[in-house]
């Protein structure tokens, strides 16, 4: 948004999530404020940066309950990050690709391929459905304390949602 001057009121009616009006708030702060409750963005972001230095466990929280409350949102925002950053994104997956050849042992036979192999299609069969599901592995195979193979027994089709949440983390 533009420092242009905008009434909360024609904020409202457009539909716009913050406003400038171009006077200071009582902190001194000449910045956006937020439609919803009026508060100085500035104000907020100083309020945010405190929590998240003075009580990191309740920022998270604070994160985690936003993105369950918001997964279109979150989903909008992703999909926005990953064609801003196509670079990063396609250097993340070659990355992730790459692990897990490094780790498919080479003693797995066809029938551990082929379970594999179902495990993926059948998860692909819920997402051409319109079910957002993943194929996540159980115990992660870049964790940071510990890292799991690419077998079928560490494999499990979970929500997407689910998987998200989990990050790259093993709860065992």
């Amino acid at each position: 948004m533009t420092n242009e001057l905008v009434s909360r009121q024609e904020a409202l009616a457009q539909g716009l999530p913050r406003y400038f009006t171009g006077t200071p708030c009582k902190h001194g702060h000449v910045s956006e404020r937020y439609t919803l409750n009026k508060t100085c963005k500035d104000c907020a972001d100083a309020r945010s940066n405190k929590t998240k230095v003075n009580n990191p466990e309740k920022y998270l929280a604070q994160i985690a309950q936003w993105q369950r409350n918001n997964p279109e949102k979150l989903r909008e925002y992703h999909l926005k990050y990953t064609r801003a950053n196509a670079g990063k994104r396609n250097l993340w997956t070659s990355n992730y690709r790459q692990a897990k050849v490094d780790r498919t042992p080479v003693w797995l036979n066809d029938g551990h391929m082929f379970e594999m192999e179902c495990v993926f299609k059948y998860c692909a069969a819920l997402r051409n459905i319109g079910l957002d599901y993943h194929v996540d592995h159980i115990i992660p195979i870049r964790g940071a304390r510990v890292s799991g193979l690419h077998v079928p027994w560490n494999l499990q089709v979970i929500p997407g949602r689910e998987n998200m949440s989990k990050g790259n983390k093993f709860h065992g």
